[in-house]
């Protein structure tokens, strides 16, 4: 079986979800066993790195978000 290299997140869920699948009802051969479980490691890493991504970008637009706002109390004049 030859790996594929998924792009976005949605893709790299899908080819885990793939993967644990055929782990899960061992339908995985032996000889394609180890390369399954490296390549969702290798999944699950790359996830986790972007879901972190994501978190940091989010906290950062809401410390923007409340930066430009007025304090509490007060009005923004235009």
């Amino acid at each position: 079986m030859v790996e594929r290299k998924a792009s976005s997140y949605e893709e790299k869920m899908r080819r885990l979800d793939e993967i644990l699948a055929r782990l899960d009802e061992s339908e995985t051969p032996i000889d394609e066993l180890a390369k399954d479980v490296k390549e969702g490691a290798r999944l699950i890493r790359e996830l986790g790195q972007k879901l972190a991504e994501v978190e940091t970008e989010v906290q950062d637009a809401f410390r923007d978000l409340d930066a430009s706002s007025p304090p509490e109390g007060e009005t923004k004049q235009a």
